[in-house]
């Protein structure tokens, strides 16, 4: 039985007129009372907050309730559920007299949906207009921009669905977002609603990566590039000095002499065409940000950087904060068609600035690399040079293709990235060679004896003295004792100058032996 009560014969749909703005909820209420069958996915796309009129809301709060329970969904059983009574019966036979055809219910449903989002917008906006606190009037604007996005049912589809959708999804060439450089648009299909994570370690160039990124796709996209950590201003400053061709260090020392001036002229109606809005971001959570997005219809966000972020609850630890911030973007992407591209920093180890970064090095939180569709990852090749390294920009996840690396040039006079003419790793530095070590040995080590263990044998220990103090003359080697081989002092594998001596001993060592 459905809880709420009964209003007075007088008020019972009192708000309902044939031709009145309200129309909308009679018709899909009536379609449900004539064709029960489409009870099931009416419900994944319309909810009771839905219907303004408190009649309407309470039989369709039946007919849900109805549904679930198995039951027939037939205006008796509805009846049954809202209490009975004559009352009831009159307005159900009018919510039926009053639908033209159940056939129709989807054109009904899209205008239910707008006739609520207008009310709740409408009442907000009255809410709005008696607050006095700041705080809450940022909060009211920031549920307000939220209405305005539509919200989406449970979408599916059947085999023969899927494969007439992949038809007609897949017959002509289907163009994705592109960077700017010709071997990531190969590898990387980012599309609107995606989530795109572009991680690096200090002064490697993200931000001046992230600007180059934003200026080429907002020639076709209505762009925002959310700055915590630069100003503006000086986002400016890099992206003049890149398309304009001028010095950064003449724009720092503002000392631009005239033919610099005439470049930036001529560059300027180039670049006032692009849709890029360069914002100060500072103090701004992710909700903020959502909700300025959604207002001011970005189709491409980017934010520098994801890790300051302000926070939403400031008594959550670290993990948990930006872990709730990943996932407000990649909801902001799912829902509101938004490519989001957050700039994330990355764990500093010991080695971290000679090591190949991975996107398990993501600062601060397992939940991005989780909610990201691509993680791109920027570093030097070499971080002992860190004015003439390339550096390299690794697809470290791409869950629509391959995984790689590419190789960029980077101008930090012009403030350019561009692609290296030679795509593959800089050859290893050669080892260093070290001269040969030559050194003599007794005749222990020669033929294998052990020296003594047990205390300091004096005769041993002269016979060693004299050994280094003896240098081989011309021949010595040869100078072989009965039964053994003749003395060679160099080692290893070159021949003894004496060679091998006489007699019945044996021979010396060759060349290559010991």
């Amino acid at each position: 039985m459905v809880e709420q009560p009964i209003p007075p014969e007088g008020d019972l749909g009192a708000d309902l007129g044939p031709q009145g703005p309200l129309t909308a909820q009679v018709s899909v209420l009536g379609s449900l009372l004539i064709s029960p069958e489409l009870t099931g996915e009416v419900l994944t796309k319309v909810r009771s907050e839905d219907f303004g009129d408190p009649s309407c809301r309470q039989v369709f709060a039946a007919i849900r309730e109805q549904f679930l329970s198995g039951g027939a969904v037939d205006p008796v059983a509805v009846l049954d559920r809202l209490g009975g009574g004559a009352q009831w019966g009159r307005f159900l036979a009018r919510l039926m007299d009053e639908t033209p055809t159940a056939a129709n219910i989807w054109e009904y449903v899209p205008i239910l949906r707008r006739q609520a989002m207008v009310r709740s917008i409408r009442q907000g906006a009255a809410e709005l207009a008696r607050e006095t606190d700041p705080d809450k009037l940022a909060a009211g604007v920031a549920r307000l921009n939220g209405l305005l996005v539509e919200r989406r049912g449970v979408r599916r589809c059947n085999m023969e669905e899927m494969i007439q959708s992949f038809w007609e999804r897949h017959s002509k060439p289907r163009t994705y977002v592109s960077w700017g450089l010709s071997k990531l648009d190969e590898q990387l299909f980012a599309d609107l609603g995606d989530m795109v994570v572009l991680g690096g370690y200090p002064s490697a160039g993200k931000t001046a990566l992230a600007v180059s990124f934003a200026y080429h796709q907002a020639g076709t996209y209505r762009v925002g590039f959310y700055s915590l950590e630069t100003s503006r201003y000086k986002l400016a400053d890099r992206l003049i000095s890149n398309l304009a061709g001028l010095e950064m260090g003449d724009i720092k020392r503002s000392a631009l002499t005239q033919e610099q001036w005439q470049q930036a002229a001529q560059a300027a109606p180039e670049i006032v065409k692009r849709q890029l809005t360069l914002i100060d971001a500072g103090g701004m959570t992710a909700r903020d940000i959502r909700a300025d997005a959604v207002a001011h219809r970005y189709q491409i966000v980017y934010v520098d950087s994801l890790q300051i972020v302000e926070p939403e609850n400031e008594r959550a630890n670290r993990t948990e904060q930006v872990s709730h911030i990943s996932r407000v973007f990649q909801s902001m992407g799912r829902t509101n068609g938004i490519l989001v591209v957050p700039l994330s920093q990355l764990v500093r180890r010991d080695e971290a600035k000679a090591a190949e970064p991975t996107m398990h090095d993501l600062r601060e939180s397992g939940q991005i690399e989780q909610d990201a569709d691509a993680i791109l990852l920027l570093y030097l090749e070499d971080s002992s040079k860190p004015n003439t390294s390339r550096r390299v920009l690794k697809l470290g996840k791409n869950k629509d293709g391959e995984r790689g690396r590419m190789y960029l040039r980077f101008d930090g006079t012009y403030q350019r990235f561009t692609q290296s003419a030679v795509d593959c790793p800089a050859p290893a530095a050669p080892a260093q060679r070290w001269p040969r070590q030559r050194k003599q040995i007794g005749m222990e080590q020669f033929f294998g004896w052990t020296s003594y263990d047990e205390g300091d044998d004096p005769f041993q220990r002269g016979a060693r003295e004299d050994d280094k103090n003896q240098s081989p003359g011309p021949g010595a080697g040869g100078a072989a004792a009965a039964g053994g081989p003749g003395q060679t002092g160099v080692l290893p594998g070159t021949a003894p100058s004496g060679g091998p001596g006489p007699g019945p001993g044996g021979r010396g060592p060759e060349k290559g032996e010991i």
